[in-house]
C-alpha cells in the first residue's frame, strides 16, 4: 500500500519542523560580536563593575522575572546586584573562564541562533583552603543586535528562559547542568 511510506514521510517532516535546526557555524560577524560581548563581560566581573555584568542578562528574562514577581526590572536587578555582593563576601572566584572555542552552536526552530560555551569558575570559599571548580555551560543568544549571556544550569533558570523566548522550548540543553569538583 503506497499510503504507508506517504505517511511515514510525512510524520519524519514534520517531526524536523518541530525540532530544533541543526547546528550550523556562526557567522564571522556572530563569532566577532559574541567575542566582544565575552571580552566585556569578564573585563566587568575581573573589575568588579557589577553593573556591566549585569548587562549581559537578556530583556526578556528581565521583564518575564519582574512580571513573575510583580515588581519592576529595575528591582530584579538590584536583587540580583544584592545577592551577588553578598554571595562575593563568603567567596572569591580566582578564575572564570568561558571557552567559547569548544562551544556548540545550535538554532531554535525559530531560526534563533545560539551558543552553548563550556564555563570553567575556581571559586575559593572563605576559611577553607581549597579551590572548587564548577563546570557549568553558557547560553548566548541575540535578542535584536546585541548578544546575551545566561546560565543554564538549573530547571528554574530554563523555566524562565523559555517563558521569555518560547522558540527555546524543546532545546536540549542537558548539557547545562552544574558539576563541582576540587582543583
Amino acid at each position: 500500500m503506497i499510503l504507508r511510506p506517504a505517511l511515514r514521510l510525512l510524520a519524519a517532516c514534520l517531526l524536523l519542523l518541530a525540532a530544533p535546526a541543526l547546528a550550523r557555524d556562526l557567522t564571522a560577524d556572530e563569532q566577532a560580536g559574541l567575542q566582544a560581548r565575552i571580552d566585556s563581560f569578564e573585563a566587568a566581573f575581573e573589575q568588579g563593575d557589577i553593573d556591566a555584568v549585569f548587562t549581559v542578562i537578556p530583556p526578556g528574562i528581565l521583564a518575564t522575572t519582574a512580571e513573575t514577581y510583580e515588581i519592576t526590572e529595575a528591582q530584579v536587578l538590584s536583587a540580583m546586584k544584592e545577592a551577588l555582593t553578598e554571595a562575593m563576601k563568603s567567596a572569591a572566584i580566582e578564575e572564570y573562564r568561558i571557552d567559547l572555542a569548544s562551544a556548540t552552536v545550535g538554532e531554535t526552530a525559530a531560526g534563533r541562533v545560539y551558543v552553548l560555551i563550556p564555563t570553567t569558575a575556581y571559586i575559593r570559599l572563605d576559611g577553607q583552603d581549597e579551590t572548587r571548580r564548577s563546570d557549568t555551560v553558557t547560553l548566548a543568544f541575540q535578542d535584536g543586535d546585541a548578544w546575551y549571556l545566561v546560565r543554564i544550569d538549573d530547571v528554574q533558570q530554563v523555566g524562565i528562559l523559555e517563558t521569555a523566548y518560547p522558540d527555546f522550548e524543546g532545546v536540549d540543553f542537558s548539557e547545562g547542568g552544574t558539576t563541582k569538583g576540587e582543583e
